[in-house]
């Protein structure tokens, strides 16, 4: 794999501007999982090391996070262990030892949500 081209819709591009913290909210449809499970992979494959916090208000089990779109976009991409991407039950291990996990906040505090910080 030499190149990897991600289509992004015109609304997204704002978002594609570094920033140490990126989020967006709305209604049902409108392509936010997708943009950011294609930008997660792109972050990750250009920034090895990258460590990401994937976070839902709600999330009662790991069927209910981004996991799954993360895991189909890496299958989209051609992307796999040879590239650094290993997928566990729990959390996806990505180039140079990054890593990216997947968390509910109704888990959380505003302390325990800080202690996430560099995992």
């Amino acid at each position: 794999m030499s190149n990897l081209s991600i289509k992004t819709a015109e609304a997204f591009k704002a978002l594609l501007a570094p920033a140490p913290y990126k989020g967006i909210y709305g209604g049902r449809g409108s392509g936010k999982s997708h943009f950011f499970a294609e930008l997660l992979v792109e972050d990750h494959l250009l920034t090895p090391g990258l460590l990401s916090v994937c976070v839902r208000e709600v999330q009662k089990s790991l069927e209910q996070s981004a996991k799954r779109l993360i895991e189909k976009k890496l299958v989209d991409f051609g992307l796999g262990a040879k590239h650094g991407f290993k997928v566990f039950r729990d959390r996806i291990q990505t180039p140079g030892d990054g890593l990216i996990i997947f968390q509910g906040l109704q888990d959380h505090t505003a302390e325990s949500i800080k202690s996430l910080e560099g995992l």
